[in-house]
Parts: C-alpha cells; structure tokens; sequence
C-alpha cells in the first residue's frame, strides 16, 4: 500500500474545501434492497399508554430464549407526527420466529442516532434510505463482539420508545418530535459510516475513530494528515463487509493544529481512495 501517495492524493481532493467526499466508484457501491421494506397505513398515532425517552437509555428488553436468528423485513408507518418502525425476525429455517431476541435501545451522538442492540446473527436487510419527518436513514451492523446493531439516523429531535411481540417475532420502535437540539450528522460515503469524529470538531492529541463500513475485504484506511505531513495512518478491519456493514474502531493520535482525516478504502483496481475526508482542530 502506497502510503506516502495516499496522502498526497488525500492533500490534493481536501484542497476544494469540500468536508465530506462521496465515491461514485461502482466496485464500492451496494445497491440498497427495495423489496425487504413495507410501509403499512394505519388509522392511529402512537398511543400513550407508556413512557417515551428523549435520551439516554431508551429500554433493555431480556429474552430469557428465542428462536430468533435473521433480521427479516423492516415496516414503517407515519401517522400524525408518529412514526412506528416494526423489525421482524426469522429462525435459522427462514421461517417467521416466534419469540424476539432481547434488545437494548440507546440514543447516541447528542441524540442524533437511535441505536438498537439485537442478539440474532444474520440479516437480510443491509440499509435502507427512509427519509420520513424523524428518520433519514436506517443501517444494520454487525458489531465488533459479533451480535448485530440497528442504528436510526434521525433528521430531528427525537423521543424513543421500545417494545417487543411474539408470534410472530417483532420489535416496535416508536417516535414523536421533540423540542430542543439534536448533535451533527454522521458522514456517509458508499462503503463508509462515520459516526465520530464529526465534521470541524474540536478533538485530542488522542482520539477515537468509530464507525461503519463495507470497504474491500473489510480493510478501513485511516489517515490524518497536515499539508504534506502524515500525521497518523493505519489499517483497521471492520466486523464485516460481505453480509451487512460492519463496525470498526481505532485509536488515532496526532499533533496540535488543524489536519484532515480520511477514513475509506484503497482501490484495488487502481490504487485510489474513496472514501469520507474531515477537517479537525487538533488540541
């Protein structure tokens, strides 16, 4: 891997002053299913009857078993300022499961992600671009630890709510908009989700690098650099790639001063990068 090259071509696509830099190379593009995704009308709003969580911990759900092991079809409806999410689950013979898996739901990144935690080991369902008043996008990741993880990347503020039902298997998500402020977007590239840092944030000498990605074989470059000083580069590998996404984390250090950092891929066709670029203050 040609390092020193990488960063030049780095320096160079930074230069434009674009804070986010999508690949339109087609070997990293994965088209997003459409026939996994239902939308149901219904008639009423969300009901009342238990209590919404606007941050922190949204619920812890304990499954003592199940017989759930495939995220299977994803269905939303918007009704009134309430949108439900309903995720249904499969056993290992793809038939619809009976009892959920136990899930644990949390708000993350100053309330803009909604991330649900669920022990199954497959998914049909990859990511699905949603677009409602609350939610713009929807990714489903396999962890580091092996387990999977739904994050709901929210286009507001957002309060939370959780529940499961059983046979068939499913697990409701509902959210009504909230007043009061919500922290900055990720950035996404084609085979990259990068939850932090955040675009033109204030960071340490040592950071935390966390994210997502679908990058070639699973390898996520890394690298922070100033004018033509390569400040840190590494290599990390993601929980996944071929399947669903898969979360990746690494620790990075740099000196104090304003530098970029690139998180994506190597080409192995050509040797260029896609991926996202950041500009960061270094304290």
């Amino acid at each position: 891997m040609r390092h020193a090259a990488l960063a030049l071509v780095l320096l160079a696509a930074s230069c434009g002053g674009a804070a986010v830099t999508t690949s339109t190379d087609s070997a990293t593009t994965r088209p997003i299913p459409t026939t996994s995704t239902t939308t149901v009308p219904v008639a009423i709003g969300c009901p009342q009857d238990t209590e919404f969580v606007g941050s922190g911990r949204i619920g812890r759900i304990t499954q003592p078993a199940s017989d759930s092991k495939t995220l299977g079809l994803i269905s939303r409806t918007v009704v009134d300022g309430c949108e439900k999410f309903g995720f249904d689950f499969e056993t290992v013979e793809n038939a619809p499961a009976t009892t959920p898996p136990s899930v644990d739901a949390e708000f993350l990144s100053g309330e803009r992600v909604v991330r649900i935690h669920v022990d199954i080991d497959q998914t049909v369902i990859t990511d699905q671009l949603v677009e409602t008043a609350l939610v713009e996008r929807i990714f489903v990741v396999r962890s580091l630890g092996g387990s999977m993880f739904i994050d709901l990347h929210l286009a507001g503020p957002a309060n939370a709510r959780i529940s499961v039902s059983n046979s068939p298997a499913r697990l409701g998500l509902e959210l009504t908009p909230r007043d009061g402020e919500i922290g900055p977007q990720a950035s996404f590239s084609d085979a990259v989700v990068l939850i932090s840092p955040v675009a033109d944030s204030t960071v340490g000498q040592e950071f935390t690098v966390t994210g997502y990605g679908r990058t070639f074989e699973a390898t996520v470059l890394i690298l922070a650099t100033r004018e033509e000083e390569v400040l840190a580069q590494q290599a990390v590998t993601a929980a996944d790639w071929v399947e669903t996404w898969g979360e990746f984390t690494a620790e990075v250090a740099a000196t104090p001063g304003q530098a970029n950092l690139f998180v994506g891929e190597e080409s192995p066709r050509d040797g260029s990068l896609s991926g996202i670029t950041l500009r960061l203050l270094v304290q």
